[in-house]
């Protein structure tokens, strides 16, 4: 079993125990808005600017820790090119006072998947279909507003050729309800 297969089970497990895992009361509404640019040097330009939108329904007691599934509807640009990005997934997400921390794991679609010229400034992700994870970290100025970084990770997870990864730094701005 590979390590995204292991990832995905553990998952699966917290999930479905149900010594561990309690449905919300009181199921919070998270709305982000994020903008990304890649962790290191690319031959083009690249810009991700995402709206997502997680219910939270499941806690696990009283650890201050959620899960839930959500949407995101995003634009992607890359070499002056620009395409929709559109998917969903679940989040995993804790709170302890005013700090939060989440991980994100998410499919997303590309409407296009290959910017630029071949030969010049080229970069081809492969296929329309990409996993997206992540490690967030931020702070809760109030019970609705909140402003953190997280690190992505955008792949096709080997299912097609070529897998180039983009890593990204993003500014993440959220609303709770």
């Amino acid at each position: 079993m590979d390590v995204h297969a292991r990832c995905v089970a553990i998952l699966l497990f917290f999930v479905s125990d149900s010594s561990v895992v309690v449905a919300a009361e009181n199921a919070q509404q998270l709305i982000f808005m994020q903008v990304g640019k890649p962790t290191s040097t690319q031959n083009v330009n690249i810009t991700t600017v995402d709206l997502k939108y997680h219910n939270m329904f499941w806690s696990w007691g009283q650890t201050g820790c959620q899960f839930g599934l959500g949407a995101r509807v995003g634009w992607f640009e890359v070499a002056n090119e620009s395409t929709a990005r559109l998917g969903g997934g679940g989040r995993i997400g804790c709170q302890w006072g005013h700090w939060q921390t989440w991980v994100p794991l998410e499919m997303v679609w590309l409407e296009q998947h290959s910017f630029g010229e071949r030969g010049a400034a080229f970069k081809d992700y492969g296929g329309p279909f990409q996993f997206v994870s992540g490690l967030g970290v931020g702070y809760a100025f109030n019970e609705q507003w909140s402003l953190g970084y997280q690190f992505e990770h955008m792949s096709n997870w080997h299912m097609y050729e070529p897998n180039p990864a983009l890593n990204s730094h993003n500014l993440v701005v959220s609303y709770r309800f």
